[in-house]
């Protein structure tokens, strides 16, 4: 019989991260789902989610809850194949710079970029148990410079500075993550889920395009 897989995916609130947890438990991957416990509480009352993988919450911006997740990854299989990491938070639309909260700037930052940090430095060793294992950083064409400066670009007017200039700092950090990974057997990857035509990132409800490439991404990453 065909061993499982073991994936985590942060985070649910905006419909990606369920929906990713989704698919690759249709692809052979035993699922954990690590919440924010407003995403967690809503999640909790729908049974059928729980039926499909293990929901777990966690506070991305705590060092000791993100370590209490890689004690339950150690102890419930041994090891870590695909990490994907979705949580984000998104806020300031239509700011001004001269507009904008340096407190929300910092919670924003905080999720989208210090958390992804958090979370491969504490599960970076259960991943390097694995035969194959995979990050896959979630990132937004909203922090493509090239594409923003782009006029031609779909996005290029929306005005969301904090949470686009937190993108393009994760953007450069999955670089340079790429390049000092490269010697070991981890693969990185970012995915751009709004960059498919007709898709918009705020939706939950995920076109088959997104899925699809979803799916291209998850299979290269496993072989």
């Amino acid at each position: 019989m065909e061993v499982k897989r073991v994936a985590v995916v942060t985070e649910a609130g905006n419909g990606l991260g369920k929906t990713f947890a989704k698919i690759l438990v249709n692809h052979n991957y035993n699922v954990i789902l690590a919440a924010s416990k407003k995403s967690y509480d809503t999640l909790s009352l729908d049974a059928n989610t729980l039926q499909d993988f293990k929901l777990v919450k966690v506070d991305f911006t705590s060092s000791e809850s993100v370590s209490e997740l890689k004690g339950l990854i150690t102890s419930t299989y041994g090891r870590l194949d695909l990490l994907i990491n979705n949580a984000e938070i998104a806020n300031g639309f239509g700011q001004k710079i001269s507009q904008l909260k340096l407190e929300e700037v910092k919670e924003l930052y905080e999720i989208n970029l210090f958390a992804v940090i958090r979370i491969i430095q504490s599960l970076k060793p259960v991943l390097e148990v694995s035969d194959d294992p995979s990050i896959i950083n979630i990132t937004s064409s909203l922090g493509d410079i090239t594409k923003m400066t782009d006029d031609n670009f779909c996005y290029s007017n929306y005005c969301m500075t904090a949470y686009a200039t937190s993108k393009a700092a994760l953007n450069m950090f999955t670089h340079l993550q790429c390049k000092e990974f490269k010697p070991s057997k981890i693969k990185i990857s970012s995915f751009d889920p709004i960059s498919l035509k007709n898709c918009t990132h705020n939706s939950v409800v995920i076109c088959d395009g997104i899925k699809d490439e979803f799916v291209k991404l998850i299979s290269k990453a496993s072989l």
